[in-house]
């Protein structure tokens, strides 16, 4: 079977959860469907298990990122037009990139670049507090720290999202005013995470508070995916991989498959 015109779109989650995850995965699949380009499709895959802590604990992202990885791999070698990651903590970024040629996105690392390009600074609103300073952390590192101010969060867990379906208008008024807190320490783009966040605000069409824009993370790391196809075929590289030899690249992707 070609794969070659669809998008390997990964999470971090594990297939067990499903029922807690339920309202977000549906979600995420009608809008990945409804905004990826014509001739290119999506397909979701997951990894074998949600590791504790995985969007806010370097123990977790450890654990998560080798099979993120692993499936970074068989993506290439199974004709995939790109790698998605569309889970917030970006696992597996440097890996892919160093081991792989197939076109890549990565959920945060592509939705700072796009605020830092839409507004003079930008926050992030997340579901808890461990998330958002590990995004911020995460930001730093992709060198757009200047343009970063403290963010804000609920104290929330990813079960408690299905919940918050059932009274719209109480999430989407709390969520509204923690905004609002990172609008006046001088952002003026919002990047809601993790992914259930942004896709509730997308399922009840909440674009901007207070005149500041939130980004849609779901629809704009599937846009640079499709902006990474497009340069590799012209053949515009997107990473520094070039200086790896093959031959090291083949070693690791055998160790990482084994």
């Amino acid at each position: 079977m070609s794969h070659h015109a669809t998008l390997w779109l990964q999470s971090s989650s594990g297939h067990a959860d499903a029922a807690n995850w339920a309202v977000y995965q549906e979600s995420a699949k009608r809008h990945a469907n409804r905004v990826v380009r014509p001739g290119l499709k999506v397909e979701f895959h997951a990894v074998s298990e949600t590791y504790p802590g995985v969007d806010f604990l370097d123990s977790g992202l450890h654990l998560v990122t080798r099979e993120v990885a692993r499936n970074g791999i068989l993506a290439e070698q199974r004709g995939y037009a790109a790698f998605v990651n569309v889970s917030t903590n970006d696992a597996g970024l440097p890996e892919i990139r160093e081991m792989t040629d197939i076109p890549t996105a990565f959920i945060t690392e592509s939705a700072v670049h796009l605020a830092a390009q839409m507004g003079a600074r930008f926050g992030f609103l997340t579901h808890n507090p461990g998330s958002r300073k590990k995004m911020e952390l995460m930001t730093r590192r992709y060198g757009l720290g200047e343009r970063l101010v403290e963010g804000a969060s609920l104290e929330m867990r990813y079960s408690d999202f299905p919940r918050i379906y059932q009274d719209p208008a109480s999430g989407i008024a709390a969520f509204s005013q923690a905004a609002r807190e990172v609008i006046a320490r001088g952002a003026n783009v919002i990047i809601p995470a993790g992914g259930p966040l942004n896709m509730f605000f997308v399922d009840h069409d909440l674009r901007h508070v207070d005149g500041a824009p939130l980004i849609d993370i779901m629809a704009n790391v599937i846009k640079s995916a499709e902006r990474a196809i497009d340069l590799h075929a012209l053949g515009v590289p997107q990473r520094g991989s070039s200086m790896v030899s093959p031959d090291f690249k083949a070693r690791l992707r055998e160790i990482f498959l084994r």
